[in-house]
């Protein structure tokens, strides 16, 4: 049966609590971000091939791609049980709708951060740039769908699914977490380019490293510490929502 730490332990001791080791090791951890990886880039260059003077073929790219991660991460565990209770998916009790509430308030902080860190750079995630000079209904629903729903599951079945229990076990509670959101992070930096020349010229070198590497690795921290805390997988892809959530609300700042 799957299980939670309780409520009334201490948040420091849920985080730094290892959940016994999974039922796969490092090489399959590997497979899965390369899978991840190879994915996207076939998913953009379908979408590429087929719409080239679609502005919206990035997202729709990267939109297919995610839903062929899903399709493989359900075609793993379709027979493998041990390994589907150990991605920690089922409900566990966790406030979900609290967890959004938290993850938007932590990307709101980030993002005030940023423009203190940055300068008063105000930026849009990497995965939007250009899309803000767009402004039509199907920008607006791919960037929904993709960043709010596809990239969300997809991201965290590898990275806290599958990644995060094992690094934590193989490493220790501390290193696992930093290992998995670095990893993450450095996935989206080569998935994601953060290219803002295009749209904002001006835009330095600082500022694209922080948006395209820095702050998804803090962002990483705070799901995989959502993880941690409550031992659910579930949680992490609510919380990954959140923050894509924030990104559509600040391109729509920015479109408006």
């Amino acid at each position: 049966m799957q299980t939670r730490s309780t409520p009334r332990e201490p948040l420091l001791k849920r985080l730094t609590q290892i959940e016994p080791a999974p039922p796969w090791g490092g090489g399959t951890v590997i497979l899965m971000v390369v899978s991840a990886f190879l994915l996207l880039i076939a998913g953009s260059f379908v979408a590429l091939t087929w719409l080239p003077a679609n502005p919206e073929a990035k997202l729709f790219g990267w939109g297919l791609g995610n839903a062929g991660l899903i399709g493989l991460v359900t075609l793993r565990i379709r027979n493998r049980p041990e390994q589907r209770q150990a991605l920690r998916l089922r409900p566990n009790g966790t406030p979900l709708p609290f967890v959004l509430f938290i993850a938007v308030g932590f990307a709101l902080a980030l993002d005030l951060l940023s423009l203190v860190i940055t300068g008063g750079a105000f930026l849009v995630a990497p995965e939007l740039i250009g899309a803000e000079a767009q402004g039509s209904l199907i920008t607006w629903v791919l960037a929904v769908v993709v960043l709010v729903v596809l990239q969300p599951i997809s991201e965290e079945l590898v990275f806290r699914g599958y990644a995060f229990p094992w690094l934590r076990a193989a490493f220790g509670a501390w290193p696992g977490l930093l290992l998995a959101s670095a990893l993450s992070a450095f996935f989206h930096f080569l998935i994601f380019p953060p290219d803002y020349s295009l749209t904002q010229p001006a835009t330095g070198s600082f500022p694209a490293l922080w948006f395209g590497l820095v702050l998804p690795f803090l962002a990483a921290l705070v799901i995989g510490a959502t993880r941690a805390i409550t031992g659910s997988t579930r949680a992490a892809i609510i919380a990954h929502a959140g923050f894509g959530l924030f990104a559509v609300l600040k391109l729509l700042a920015l479109a408006g």
